[in-house]
Parts: C-alpha cells; sequence; structure tokens
C-alpha cells in the first residue's frame, strides 16, 4: 500500500504531467461569450436528444448490466477542468486555459467513431459560483458545459459528470463539514435541476481523488462514505429522471487498496465506484529523475500479477457484492516511455478491467488524441482499445 506522502507526489506529478506547461497566460481575447457557445443547438434542439435519447436507452437488469453496457471510455481532460486560473478574464476562458483548444461537437463526433461508447466530462465548478449561502453557479458556465453533454447525447454516448479538482474546500469536511457540505449540496441541486431530465445514459460522479488524511484512512473512509451517502440522498430525491439515475462515488483518494480497506457504499441498487489507475505509478506518472522512483518499461511477468491482483481485490471487495466498478481514470503519460510498453499497458490494463465487467476510462489531457486534428498520437492505439472492446469475455 503507498503511503499518504506518496500517494500526494503522485498526484502532483500526474496533474503536472497531464497540464505539462500548459499553465501559460491566455490572452483575454481567448475568450468567447456565451452567445457564441450556444449558437450551435437551440435549447428546443437541446431538448429534442434529450428525448431522443431518452427512447433509445434500454433496459438494464442491474448496475452491473448497465456498467458492462458501458464498453470503454474516455476523458476530456484539461478542458473543463482547470481551476484557480487567476491570469484569464471571464468563467468561459477558463475552457482554454491549460493549453487545450475549445471543444467542438466534430471532437465528440470522432471520439464515438474510435469506438468509445462513454465521456467523462470532468468539471472544475469552484471558480464558477457565486458567494454563500446560495453559490449559484453561473450562467454561462452551466450552459457551456450542458453544451457538451448535448453533443454527447447527440452521439448516444454514456456521459459522467464530476466534480475535479475540488480539493481545496471539500477536504475542509474534515473540520468544518456544515459549511463544506453547504456548498457541496448547493452546487450538486443546481446540477441535478439543470439536467434532470437527461436519461439515465447521464451519470454523476460525487467527486474526484479526495481523502481526509488528517483523520487517518479508517476515519477519512467513514467521512467520504457520509458524504458520498449524503449525495446519492440527494439526488435521488431531486425529481424529474434523478430518482432513476446511475450514481458514481468516489473512493477513498480513487486508490483501489485504500478504498478495499474502508469505503462502504450506501443500500442503493444504482450506485458504483469509482477508482483510478495508474500503476505502477514509477511507470505510468513518473519521468525520468523523479525523486520516488522512475521506469522506462512496462511488461513483466510480476507486473500483469499486480495489475490482475488488483482487479481480483475489486472483484472480491465489491463486484461479488453486487456494487460495479468504474476505472474513472487510467493512463500513461508519453514523456520518457517505450512507445511498445505503453501500448501494452494501456491496452492490458483496459483488457483486464473489460474482463472483470469494469468500465476503463482512458485519462487525455489532450496528449493522446488531437484536439485539433482528429487524430491519434501513438499508431495502433486505437485499433488495440477496440479490439479490447470486442473480445472482453466477464469473468
Amino acid at each position: 500500500m503507498k503511503n499518504k506522502n506518496f500517494l500526494i507526489a503522485a498526484s502532483v506529478m500526474l496533474i503536472c504531467a497531464c497540464a505539462g506547461t500548459s499553465k501559460l497566460p491566455v490572452l483575454a481575447s481567448n475568450t468567447f461569450s456565451a452567445a457564441e457557445s450556444a449558437a450551435e443547438m437551440t435549447s428546443e434542439a437541446a431538448s429534442e436528444d434529450v428525448s431522443e435519447q431518452e427512447e433509445n436507452v434500454q433496459e438494464y437488469d442491474n448496475a452491473q448490466d448497465f456498467v458492462s453496457s458501458m464498453g470503454i471510455g474516455w476523458n476530456l481532460g484539461n478542458s473543463l477542468d482547470p481551476v484557480d486560473c487567476s491570469w484569464i478574464i471571464g468563467d468561459l476562458a477558463y475552457e482554454t486555459a491549460w493549453g487545450n483548444p475549445k471543444v467542438k461537437q466534430e471532437l465528440i463526433h470522432f471520439i464515438k467513431s474510435e469506438g468509445f461508447d462513454t465521456i467523462r466530462i470532468p468539471v472544475t465548478w469552484t471558480n464558477h459560483v457565486g458567494p454563500a449561502p446560495d453559490y449559484i453557479i453561473r450562467e454561462d458556465w452551466l450552459n457551456r458545459v450542458q453544451e457538451i453533454v448535448d453533443w454527447c447525447v447527440e452521439e448516444d454516448m454514456y456521459i459522467i459528470l464530476n466534480m475535479h479538482h475540488e480539493s481545496g474546500w471539500i477536504t475542509t469536511a474534515s473540520t468544518d463539514y456544515d459549511n463544506m457540505m453547504e456548498k457541496y449540496l448547493a452546487i450538486w441541486s443546481q446540477i441535478a435541476d439543470r439536467f434532470g431530465e437527461y436519461s439515465e445514459k447521464l451519470i454523476f460522479e460525487s467527486m474526484n481523488e479526495i481523502g481526509f488524511d488528517d483523520l487517518g484512512t479508517e476515519k477519512g473512509c467513514q467521512l467520504l462514505n457520509q458524504i458520498n451517502a449524503e449525495f446519492t440522498n440527494l439526488i435521488h430525491n431531486s425529481g424529474k429522471n434523478n430518482e432513476n439515475r446511475y450514481l458514481l462515488l468516489a473512493g477513498y483518494w480513487t486508490d483501489i487498496d485504500r478504498s478495499c480497506e474502508g469505503i462502504v457504499m450506501p443500500e442503493d441498487d444504482k450506485v458504483i465506484l469509482s477508482v483510478h489507475y495508474y500503476s505502477p505509478s514509477t511507470f505510468a506518472i513518473a519521468e525520468k529523475g523523479t525523486s520516488w522512483g522512475y521506469r522506462e518499461t512496462w511488461g513483466t511477468e510480476s507486473d500483469f500479477s499486480y495489475l490482475d491482483g488488483q482487479m481480483t481485490k475489486l472483484k472480491e471487495t465489491f463486484l461479488d457484492q453486487g456494487i460495479p466498478v468504474i476505472i474513472g481514470e487510467y493512463g500513461c503519460t508519453v514523456k520518457d516511455k517505450d512507445p511498445e510498453s505503453r501500448l501494452l499497458y494501456l491496452t492490458s490494463v483496459a483488457d483486464a478491467c473489460l474482463d472483470y465487467g469494469i468500465c476503463p476510462v482512458f485519462w487525455d489531457c489532450g496528449e493522446e488524441i488531437s484536439r485539433t486534428e482528429l487524430k491519434w498520437r501513438t499508431e495502433g492505439l486505437g485499433d488495440a482499445l477496440r479490439a479490447a472492446k470486442a473480445d472482453a469475455t466477464i469473468r
């Protein structure tokens, strides 16, 4: 098990690796208006798309059946999730603040055409809300999020919408629970209301990579369990189609080992566990010279044994108890990696997940799929992931 200092270091390295040198000042001229962002789809057309998706949704026997139908997924990383970008002007400028271009509908269509059935949309909300006690999400930002969600609806994709990079205030729950929850529930109430009519293929994810190490793992898990339970209660009692919505509940730091130690899911038949997979971090995250270790290659017998062991741990702790699992993020940075090892790693993790009925969602911050040229940067990776999906046999 990784100690907390190692996990924190790994998380910092991952964020830096994904953002790279993209956190450069963005000129105010890069901002775009709410009118521009809404021009390509009227609210009437969006409603029609939602209704059409509702008509196309199949019946699922249970939550595991739902997750098994999600195939493989892709993260729209570093687009709607930049945080605390003090050098920019306006909410909508955040979308390009970490170096990615403005998301276009053509990108979403390309992702679908490449065999991805699921798209995870990481969103950081905290820089786009008003003051307490209402914490009103600014309309321009909410409209832009909805526009991208609607493009995914048009492609009939499963969509995961979350709270990302919010640890600065969510982790205060260990010392100031009531005030943290006031903000947390206020934001989620607005999201639930805006997207309440969407079909079950839109999934709400409670948070991203949160833990409370000042309390220790045992008490930290208990606190996270409590927040996840309140989140579940809020969404499923918020009206519209939300009572039927599948919910993705974050594991402890989304770490497999620590989540298996103390995460207890609410007694609800529409909850799914979210964990991430960047193991070993010395390969998936680290670069040459990283103080806590670095590997250029991956693929030994020990590597495969560890991967299967982690999947088995999820199976015994959650899957066998009727709790499905989504790997909300997995990936490997390009820099300083043997290309063949990286390709093997990414496809092997996807293979292992699919064999256990787990949906793997590839983390891409703009490093892998070119969002302007709409093509893969790693030859053969798209084909290999599609093959993994086609060949999956759930254990």
